[in-house]
């Protein structure tokens, strides 16, 4: 499966080299990277719909938000299968419990000295009891400065945004954005900023550029802007989501405009946690910490093709759906049609999932 994977992303990547369109300098390794060859391991812990990243260099881990309150115990569980014993930083990238929820549980299970946080505050239960454990446990607040640096391990965490005196209307543009580097390869972390916080940072002059994108508040249409995905022109992208979530994340907008870039886009709710090893000049993507690959040739998390169909439309019920669809399974085969597009589908009369939300 490895090398079947392995040929169609150099096959991709050549074929949109020599046909003009827009590309970038992959550094996706062609096979997997040995665990103890990697400094860096980013774990894109599957939360459902919400946004958890946990940071591994040598012995030294930090946690980025933590799911809804509901996922604690699966967080808590996943940090204790990775080993780890403490954390260097617990990070809230803004006080969403979506984002926030689950890092009560993590405070008070989990040694650590610092709780690091933008300037914004809430007054959600969610936010309360992150606070209320940091208290019981002693944890220092931190707002980091733009341009601040963590080291962790042989690795290093970089804050991009938002400044300390900034005023925004949204709470999700107070997210912490920040830039994570070992070696040759770096991870863009983005919370749930949305265009105003990323056409910031395009005019800040700040490096932005990035091997592997997290896109902004999970996928949606709000965040992922032209600008700002040309300017961090990434090798791949990763969208953090819950399966069929009532906000329709990520938004085809979203995937549409990454595909236009030729960016390999990988999704937690496709294909669940989603873990990236780096040996400081590749990377290697992953489903889980054993090191095997994380997607098989029945779900839309590979590389796109560009000869697959967007979506798959039932010529019975006039519905059409995103290739994961479970609803795809149960359909004649004779009533499957391929869509190329949306407005192939919406054009020939079809109505979109109610369930996968196309």
């Amino acid at each position: 499966m490895k090398k079947i994977i392995s040929v169609l992303l150099i096959t991709l990547i050549i074929t949109f080299s020599f046909s003009g369109c827009f590309m970038f300098e992959s550094v996706i390794s062609d096979s997997s990277i040995p665990r103890e060859n990697a400094g860096l391991i980013v774990h894109f812990i599957d939360v459902g719909q919400g946004d958890c990243v946990l940071l591994e260099s040598g012995d030294s881990f930090a946690l980025i938000d933590a799911g809804e309150y509901s996922e604690s115990k699966n967080v808590v569980s996943y940090l204790n299968n990775a080993n780890v014993d403490s954390l260097e930083y617990i990070i809230s990238t803004h006080p969403h419990s979506d984002h926030c929820g689950g890092l009560s549980e993590v405070i008070r299970n989990f040694d650590s000295s610092v709780l690091i946080s933008p300037n914004a505050d809430s007054d959600s239960d969610a936010w309360e009891y992150v606070l209320d454990a940091a208290d019981e446990r002693g944890l220092v607040y931190e707002t980091p400065q733009v341009n601040e640096t963590y080291p962790l391990g042989e690795a290093a965490i970089t804050i991009l945004s938002p400044d300390t005196d900034a005023i925004y209307s949204n709470l999700n543009d107070y997210s912490i954005v920040c830039k994570v580097e070992y070696k040759n390869t770096s991870f863009l972390l983005t919370g749930d900023a949305e265009t105003v916080v990323e056409k910031e940072l395009v005019r800040s002059g700040l490096d932005i550029s990035a091997n592997v994108l997290k896109c902004g508040h999970h996928g949606s249409s709000t965040s992922s802007c032209k600008e700002f995905l040309d300017a961090v022109n990434p090798s791949a992208a990763v969208i953090s989501c819950g399966k069929n979530n009532d906000y329709g994340h990520p938004h085809q907008e979203t995937l549409d405009a990454l595909n236009a870039r030729s960016i390999p886009m990988w999704r937690t709710d496709v294909s669940g946690t989603i873990v990236i090893l780096s040996d400081g000049e590749k990377i290697s993507i992953n489903s889980a910490a054993d090191g095997e690959s994380h997607f098989d040739a029945d779900t839309n998390s590979k590389p796109s093709d560009p000869s697959a169909p967007a979506y798959i439309g039932n010529k019975n019920s006039m519905v059409f759906h995103l290739p994961s669809c479970t609803a795809i399974d149960t359909m004649n085969s004779e009533n499957k049609v391929n869509l190329k597009d949306r407005q192939e589908a919406t054009d020939r009369g079809y109505t979109p999932c109610g369930s996968c939300k196309p």
